[in-house]
């Protein structure tokens, strides 16, 4: 009994033996797949890094792109107080750039005066009123101690307009009666298409005039036809003063 269970742990034990040499003699098992973090790591960072670059051009790009230009001319004309554009130097060095943007300002101050002209009234009115005409529209008192005639009307309106031209009738809108002056008493709306306009280009100049082109921009119409440009003539009398005003002229709304 004892030399059998000899025998069966000699076995055993050789068993053991041959095992044991398997494992270390024998094709080691394959060691799992890495993840190849370092590449990976690498194309991120080089994204990245075109990503950040990209967005500096980008916004260096917008930041040039949105810088206008100074409106007055870089300081090379004003606006007095009546709203008149005047120059510091002889408007006739400033460049071509220089010289539209003033027309562009002349323009706007014009579309303000004319309209505060002809859609009530910029002076000062009493309750005291006189109705005339064929459909006896009411025309009210002006009380502003600097309107004393008609002519005190027509003087104040060629603060920014020039004499050279009619560009509106202001006799249809004030009248002067009873020792005063009246103002009619009406308004009207402006133009609901209108988005806005820009001088384009120097037609033509003579020594006391610049003749432009404007552009006047709507969205669409009264008849559908969707946005649209009118182009008219704007022009700038030139005074021996250098002050500028509004000759040719028409209210784009």
């Amino acid at each position: 009994m004892k030399k059998i269970s000899a025998i069966i742990a000699a076995a055993a034990f050789t068993a053991a033996l041959v095992s044991c040499a398997g494992e270390k003699t024998g094709t080691a098992p394959s060691k799992p797949d890495e993840p190849e973090t370092t590449a990976a790591a690498t194309e991120v960072t080089s994204e990245e890094a075109t990503t950040k670059k990209t967005t500096a051009v980008t916004t260096t790009a917008k930041a040039t792109t949105t810088t206008q230009p100074d409106p007055l001319g870089g300081g090379a004309f004003e606006y007095n107080e009546d709203g008149a554009v005047v120059f510091k130097a002889d408007s006739k060095d400033a460049d071509d750039r220089t010289v539209i943007s003033a027309a562009q300002a002349l323009f706007e101050s014009a579309c303000r005066t004319q309209w505060n002209f002809t859609v009530g009234c910029p002076f000062k009115t009493d309750e005291q009123f006189i109705e005339t005409g064929d459909f006896n529209w009411r025309y009210y008192h002006i009380s502003d101690s600097s309107i004393k005639t008609f002519a005190d009307v027509e003087k104040a309106y060629q603060k920014v307009f020039s004499d050279r031209y009619k560009t509106v009738d202001l006799s249809t809108l004030y009248v002067e009666q009873d020792g005063g002056v009246y103002a009619l008493s009406g308004a009207r709306g402006a133009d609901i298409y209108y988005t806005g306009s820009k001088i384009t280009e120097i037609k033509s100049r003579t020594d006391d005039e610049i003749v432009f082109t404007v552009e006047n921009y709507y969205s669409d119409s009264d008849y559908g036809e969707g946005p649209n440009t009118q182009t008219e003539e704007f022009s700038a009398v030139i005074g021996t003063d250098n002050i500028w005003k509004a000759g040719k002229f028409s209210l784009p709304y």
